[in-house]
């Protein structure tokens, strides 16, 4: 589908005869195919790195769980200890026991201490009516609301989770999986 050129007067001046060249040089390239244009050609670049990266990257995710339904049983076991002992490495120093728990999975006994209102958390204390500004508070979710709702204080629990944060002021905050 090529238009049709008008043919090329003669110019006098070679001033005339360039400008001549150069618009019919913009002519034929304005009237290229449309798969000729650089416009497609990005376009047409920039779709194929998207498919590209959505071929190499989609459903990966569920190959570290293993593709089972239990993701618990995938992860690494819990380290086992006791409040007091946490605590212990936290008043000793914060740093360790930011290196030693965080991100970890734990199983920690220890006595009910404090419990919110909402449910949303209770504090884990090294022993019955202990008084302590930097402990382990374990965040609940919705399916120990029962559980916890029956608590007393100073009773003795066994919480396994994970540890997402350790501070030197507010101690550790434990993320609930079981309660016992």
């Amino acid at each position: 589908m090529s238009h049709p050129t008008p043919p090329a007067p003669q110019f006098a001046d070679a001033k005339s005869a360039k400008a001549q060249a150069k618009g019919e040089k913009a002519y034929r390239k304005a009237n290229r195919p449309w798969y000729k244009k650089k416009r497609f050609i990005l376009l047409a670049a920039i779709a194929a790195i998207i498919l590209i990266v959505i071929a190499t990257s989609g459903g990966g995710e569920e190959t570290p769980s293993g593709g089972g339904s239990d993701s618990t049983s995938a992860q690494e076991p819990a380290i086992v200890v006791s409040a007091q002992e946490m605590i212990d490495v936290l008043e000793g120093n914060a740093l360790n026991a930011k290196n030693t728990y965080e991100g970890k999975r734990v199983t920690v006994s220890g006595f009910v201490g404090n419990i919110d209102a909402s449910g949303d958390y209770f504090a884990l204390d090294p022993e019955p009516d202990a008084f302590i500004l930097t402990g382990i508070q374990v965040q609940t979710s919705e399916e120990f609301l029962d559980q916890v709702s029956s608590f007393s204080e100073g009773q003795a629990v066994t919480v396994t989770g994970t540890i997402t944060g350790v501070g030197e002021v507010m101690g550790y905050s434990l993320e609930a999986e079981t309660i016992e």
